[in-house]
């Protein structure tokens, strides 16, 4: 019974770590809308109003924008188990057979973003004197949402894989 409550606890706090975390991420990518959308919209007046001149960077930065949406919204499809799965293994094998693959898939997940990791960086290194052409930013920008993408998609995967896959 001691077992069960520790257990329960333990499930309580990671639970409570994955929802932190997991706020954190949407905020953040609730700016990054909100800026995508802003440059967006600056950029679409600037072309039919006359006074205003229509910047280059405008669409520069909502395609960043896009992109760090992208990865990061790729790690809350992971907890929320809203990413592309077989539903249909449920219904074909055996219920222990069908965790235990459920659970295969998140560990693929987590390797998967354990590439984009080790490949961000990489990506950064190889990136790291180059400009993007309209803002004059590094292109290392555009390249580290990999990493934190990764990072926060390897989280929620292992995050999965503690609550029993699929499931729970």
């Amino acid at each position: 019974m001691v077992q069960k409550e520790k257990t329960e606890k333990q499930k309580s706090r990671l639970d409570q770590w994955a929802d932190c975390l997991s706020a954190f991420m949407i905020t953040v990518c609730v700016v990054i809308f909100a800026v995508m959308v802003f440059s967006v919209s600056y950029g679409v007046v600037g072309r039919y109003i006359p006074f205003i001149r229509n910047p280059r960077w405008t669409q520069e930065l909502a395609i960043l924008c896009m992109v760090w949406l992208c990865f990061l919204g790729a790690g809350y499809a992971i907890k929320e188990k809203l990413h592309v799965r077989m539903t249909v293994i449920n219904f074909l094998v055996p219920k222990k057979i069908a965790v235990f693959l459920h659970r295969c898939a998140y560990l693929m997940l987590v390797l998967v973003n354990l590439m984009w990791i080790f490949y961000g960086f990489r990506l950064l290194e190889l990136t790291k004197t180059a400009k993007m052409s309209a803002t004059g930013w590094p292109m290392g920008i555009t390249y580290f949402s990999v990493v934190i993408g990764g990072i926060y998609g390897v989280a929620m995967a292992v995050y999965r894989i503690l609550k029993g896959g699929f499931e729970a």
